[in-house]
């Protein structure tokens, strides 16, 4: 908010009233005012961006919420509670009664640079691209590409190495090419981009928040595919 848009704030916090647009006298109000940030207040107070005055008297209780990936433990909860609200919300489709735990195990790796949103518009994503009534790991479009080119936790490939034939066995081990890998990441990833402009109706903003990208990295992609 501007400075003098805080000034207004504080007075109708203190005083409790109001003057509607347009009317001559102020009305008495009783309300509770939530405020939220992403940012640091106290700091935001030393800048001159946020009133002192204002941010004290905003302080008679203060909740600290921690990032997503501080409190890995609630994505199933959060993941469930996207599920009752895009059902809810998306009558058209059948409803959707749960999803699987390689998600779930998906969705705890990931470390949710986007907090609670990203993870709400991943739901939303799955909702739009699942076919079944139970979301599964390809339905959450970032983290089912991650999945394909992220290499072993260490001790997974202390196990894999220990069961792979030794040098002197007679059968031979087929390991697919760095180039073969990446020329496949990159027809998934042309695919996915591309079924998701369609299903936004070409709206690059929306793609990219389904997608979980910025809009610069999915405009270069759009120009890498050729998919104008």
């Amino acid at each position: 908010m501007s400075a003098d848009t805080q000034s207004k704030l504080l007075r109708a916090v203190q005083e409790r009233k109001v003057r509607p647009v347009g009317a001559t006298s102020e009305l008495p109000v009783n309300a509770r005012l939530i405020a939220s940030t992403n940012r640091d207040p106290e700091r935001a107070v030393r800048s001159g961006h946020l009133r002192q005055d204002l941010y004290y008297r905003l302080q008679a209780s203060v909740l600290m919420v921690p990032a997503l990936r501080d409190r890995i433990d609630d994505v199933p909860l959060l993941a469930q509670h996207f599920i009752r609200i895009f059902n809810e919300r998306m009558l058209q489709r059948d409803p959707v009664a749960d999803i699987e735990q390689a998600a779930l195990d998906a969705m705890k790796r990931h470390r949710w640079p986007g907090n609670v949103r990203e993870l709400s518009n991943m739901i939303e994503g799955a909702f739009t691209f699942g076919a079944s009534n139970i979301i599964k790991l390809e339905d959450l479009s970032a983290l089912s590409v991650a999945s394909t080119i992220a290499p072993p936790d260490p001790e997974v490939q202390s196990v894999l190495a220990a069961s792979q034939p030794s040098a002197q066995s007679s059968q031979p081990v087929e390991r697919p090419s760095a180039m073969a890998a990446r020329a496949r990441f990159d027809e998934m990833e042309c695919d996915l981009i591309r079924r998701t402009l369609e299903k936004t109706g070409g709206n690059k903003s929306r793609a990219a928040q389904l997608l979980g990208i910025s809009r610069k990295r999915l405009y270069s992609r759009i120009e890498r595919y050729g998919l104008e």
